[in-house]
Order: C-alpha cells, then structure tokens, then sequence
C-alpha cells in the first residue's frame, strides 16, 4: 500500500521530479563513462605510456563531478521536500503517522535514486562507447582491447550513487521528522523575507569582497603561488561569492524599490517586492548557481582551449621528419609523403660531438624560435661559428644547441642534451674519423593531412630501434599532445554538461518552489483587474534577474580563472568566443522553460 501510494504521488508530481532525475541521470551517466575511460587498464598498457596521462584527466573529472553531484543532490532534494511539506502536513491532519509518511518518503527517494542509476548507467555506457572509440580515433590508437562495459567501473558508479541515495533518504526523513505538523500546513503562508542589519550588511560585503580578491589574486599570479594558488582560490572565492549575493541581493533590491522613478511605472514595484519577499534564500541558490556556472563554463572554455591549442604546440617542432640513414623501407614511405621542403645533411659523431658541415648548414640554415614562447615564429641560426663546440650546459649556447636539436635523431635519446655540437668545413669532416650519418629533413604544408604516412614511418623507425621505451620524434609528440588535449576537451564538454544540468536544475527548482507561494498574489492582481501582459511581463523580467546574476558574475570568475591556465596556453583568451556563445544559447532557452513553467503554475488558466 505505502509502495502503491509513493508510486502515485510521485506520478503526480512527475514534472518536479523528471527535472532532478535529468540533472542525476546525466551526472551518473558522465560519472561511468570517466570511470570506464580511466580504467581500461588493457587499453591503455597496450598503447604509449603517455595515453594514461588521459586517465588522470578522467579521474579528475569524476572527483570534481561526484563532489558537484553530492552538493546539487542535497540541494535538489530539500526543495523537493519543501513543496511537498503542504501535502505531507494535509496527511498528519487526517490521522497519518509522521512513521509512515516518513517511509512513502523513502520509498520515493530511493524509487527516484534506483530508476536514475539504472538509466544513468545504460546511457552511460552507449557514451563510454561512442566516446571510447571517438577517443582512440581521436589520438589514433585504435585498439581491440578498449571495453565500454568495465564491471569496476559499474561497481564504483553503483557504491557512490547508493550511499549517497540513502544518506539523502536519511536526512531527508530526519528533517521531517522534526518539522511540526502546523509549519508543514502554513509552510507556503510563511515569507522567506529577513531584514538585515545595515552593520551586518557592510561588513557581508567588505568581507566578501575580499576574499573573492584574494582569490583573484591566486589566480592572476598563479606562476608564483604555484599549486596553494588553487587550493586558495577555491576556498575563498566559494563563500566569498555566497557572502556577495547574501549582502548584495537584499540590498540593491531595496534601493531598486525605494528609487520611485523606476519602481513607480506599471507594476515594478510588484516585481521588485517579489525578489524582496525571496531574496534571502535566492542568495544561497545564486551562490551555488554561479560557483556551477564559471565549473562549467569554465571546463568547456578551458577544454576547447586546450583541442584548439594543440596545433599552436605541434608546431614548436619545425620539422616534421629527421630520418637518420633511411633503410628502403624508409625510404619508400618518404617518397610518399607530399613534401614543401625536402634536404639533407650529413654528420660524424667523434665521442659526445656530434659535426655538421658548413656548406650543407649554409644552404639550408638550422631554425629556432625568435622567442622562448609557444607559437612565435622561427628564424634562421646564422651566429654558428666555424670549429666551435656548442653544448646546453655552456652559458649563452642553448639557443644555438637547441637549433642542432632539431635535426638530432629522435629515435636515440641517450645523452640527447648532453650532446654537444660542431660545424667544420667539407675537407675537414673528410678527414675526421667516423661513421658517416645521413639525415634527411622533411617539411609538409598539412602534418594532420599526411598523419598515415608518418605513422608508418614512425613504427618502422620503432621496428629498427626494438626496446626504445619513447622517441623524440614528431609524431610520439603528436600523440602526447593529442591525448591530452582530447582528455581536457572530453572532461570540460561532460563536465560542463552535467554542471550545466544541475545549475539549471536548481535554478528551476527554486523559482518553481516559490511559484506555489505566488499563487496568491497573481490571483488577487488578476482579480482587481491587471492585465494578463502586465502579469507575463512582470514574470519575465523577475526570473530574468535571477538568472541574469549568477551569470554576471559566473563570467567574471571564468575570465579571471582562465588566467590561471597561462601556464600551459600563452592566450587561453582566444578561444572562448564559441563555449561563451554555446552556453548563452542554452542559457536563454533554460530561461524560457522557467518562465513557461512558472506561468503556468502562478497565473489563473483563460
């Protein structure tokens, strides 16, 4: 009987609840697909060491998401109790045990948690396919062993949700158990209007905006801070930014209402009262909505930076092959490859020096970058001195070492930068005693268009070297650099979707919870004669505002925090046009539903 009741109270209020089971259902469904990822453990021995770079990446992202999931949970859940509270305290007043309803709680609770994992999972795992084949695609490791369905990653998935599933169950059922039955009936009578103390109010926003500073100030400077930066932002600009919106919202509400020139036209002065009367509790939700917004946005921003910046870091290699002493098999795949410039070079190693001639440099110049910076432009060596031995432990040599580098044999890196290097004359390398090297160097117009050749070219560069643990050559950096890169762009596009899910979720909930309690008051201005636009446009531009401000400053802490990623992009800047434009349109269209949905609860029906 309770399980057929709990049933059908939950079918009653499907809309509520399909609004947390779509926010938990992604969330659990992202969760098991990092899982799967990061633990394919034959995957990812059988490929190059640095592809486990991307389980790191992976895990990651499930830390960051479970503790986003337990937050938005508990949050989700106690406004779910709150509508409920008129209901529940209905069921008291006509003779139901608090035990009992306590149960028709749990069993809807844990009915919402099951039926989430069980579809979170199954669209989890269709992900961790799709995005499992797409990843190897990606960095081209195709791979018979990559498995979508890990039982070690279902069992992590399945132990996280459950406990968490039934401590909500528990302190949802406690905070019941506590309430008294009138507080439950006059729940919805009750304003969640507080007056603050104009002390209280001045050191609120003093103090929160010093922590949100020093919080921007770790990031700005995270070069120096280092690691603590983080850790330090996070702890401050977290309450820092609820301690805003709890001073600031009560307060620029209330000066809105009191400035009769813009309160005074039509009904403002209704639409204000209406963020006056909720402004209090909005604060917590606009807190947590803009810390979920700037982890959202962030991680996509961040993500497609990274995709995008790969490219500019491939190109730190000038040269897209250096074969040394090409075998017909070699030899055979560079006659393929489309090349923009092609030349060769020959060299003797006498102990750890390693002679070029100078005619062969002089026709083709060695090139380094005209700064120590990702992306900036390369320029031809021509300070090399005849006879001079340049290494990079001699002060003031390492641009020069490093321009010979470039043409060194990625495919023997013992001593690589402890080698040194010499430029002799034609008759002078003749005489030197030694085993004649011959390099050839290639340069193409497209590396990615041409990706299959220097692939085979690299395995059999692999084949001839049995037992190299890594290469320096340009396409073990290109796999590197790909694996990464695609692990930070996966982890950003799902994590920003789940965060995305729960911000707007609890958004909804909130605005959706109040709507109940605003019945009344549209009902009685519909009554004395407001017209229905009046009404609709005081409804859009309430909501608006609620959305408008976590997003202002969600923005900022995203423009701000991407300072931090300085380290590894010079301009992460350049790439946030598309995930700012992305999440706007989402953004809008999240607005839009509210807004339907909340019309339609608080005006009266035509």
């Amino acid at each position: 009987m309770m399980f057929k009741l709990s049933l059908t109270s939950v079918k009653k209020r499907w809309q509520d609840y399909l609004v947390l089971m779509l926010g938990l259902m992604i969330a659990i469904s992202i969760f098991y697909m990092f899982q799967t990822l990061s633990l394919n453990t034959s995957f990812l021995e059988e490929n190059i060491p640095s592809v486990s770079m991307v389980a790191i990446v992976f895990q990651l992202g499930a830390f960051l998401l479970s503790i986003i999931t337990i937050v938005y949970i508990f949050y989700a859940n106690s406004f779910l109790l709150s509508m409920r509270k008129k209901e529940y305290g209905m069921y008291m007043m006509l003779g139901a045990k608090k035990k009992k309803i306590g149960q028709m709680m749990a069993i809807e609770t844990l009915f919402i948690g099951s039926f989430s994992i069980v579809v979170g999972l199954l669209l989890g795992t269709v992900l961790a396919k799709l995005m499992g084949d797409w990843l190897s695609s990606a960095i081209d490791l195709p791979s018979n062993t990559y498995e979508a369905f890990v039982p070690n990653a279902l069992l992590i998935t399945l132990v996280f949700f459950c406990i968490l599933f039934v401590i909500t169950t528990i302190v949802n059922v406690t905070k019941f158990m506590k309430t008294r039955t009138l507080d439950l009936l006059y729940s919805e009578s009750q304003s969640e209007r507080s007056k603050g103390k104009p002390l209280m109010t001045i050191v609120k926003i003093c103090l929160s905006l010093v922590l949100i500073g020093i919080g921007y100030a770790c990031m700005v400077n995270i070069m120096t801070v280092q690691i603590i930066g983080i850790v330090v932002a996070i702890l401050t600009i977290t309450p820092g930014t609820f301690l805003f919106f709890s001073a600031l919202v009560p307060l620029i509400v209330g000066k809105l209402k009191s400035w009769e020139a813009l309160s005074g036209k039509k009904i403002r002065i209704f639409t204000l009262s209406q963020l006056s009367f909720k402004a209090s509790s909005l604060a917590q939700v606009l807190g947590l909505v803009t810390m979920l917004l700037a982890l959202s946005l962030g991680a996509v921003t961040v993500g497609q930076a990274f995709k995008n910046f790969a490219a500019d870091l491939l190109s730190t290699n000038v040269n897209d092959a250096v074969v040394y002493n090409a075998t017909p098999e070699i030899q055979a795949v560079m006659d393929k490859l489309e090349t923009k410039e092609a030349f060769t070079y020959h060299s003797k190693k006498v102990g750890e020096t390693a002679y070029f001639i100078q005619e062969e440099l002089a026709n083709h110049p060695l090139l380094v970058q005209e700064k120590q910076e990702i992306g900036a432009p390369f320029k031809e060596l021509k300070e090399v001195e005849l006879n001079h031995v340049y290494a990079y432990q001699n002060e003031g040599e390492g641009r020069i070492a490093q321009g010979f580098n470039q043409i060194a044999d990625g495919y023997n890196n013992s001593g690589l930068y402890e080698n040194s290097y010499a430029v002799v004359s034609q008759a002078e390398f003749d005489q030197l005693v030694g085993e004649v090297n011959t390099i050839q160097v290639i340069r193409v117009a497209d590396y990615q268009a041409q990706l299959a050749n220097f692939k085979e070219l690299h395995q059999l560069e692999l084949a001839r070297h049995p037992g190299l643990e890594y290469s320096n050559g340009k396409y073990e950096m290109y796999q590197q650099i790909q694996s990464m890169a695609n692990g930070f762009m996966f982890m950003g596009f799902f994590l920003g979707i789940a965060f995305l899910a729960m911000l707007a979720s609890c958004l909804m909930f909130k605005i959706l919870t109040g709507a109940y309690q605003d019945i009344a008051r549209y009902d009685m201005l519909h009554k004395i004669g407001v017209r229905r636009q009046l009404l609709m446009g005081s409804i859009r531009k309430e909501i608006l505002a609620i959305f408008l401000a976590p997003a202002f400053l969600g923005v900022i802490h995203v423009l701000v925090g991407l300072k931090m990623f300085t380290l590894f992009i010079p301009n992460p800047y350049a790439y946030i046009a598309m995930p700012f434009g992305i999440y706007g349109c989402i953004y809008l269209v999240y607005y839009f539903i509210t807004v339907y949905l909340y019309k339609d609860i608080v005006l009266p029906k035509k």
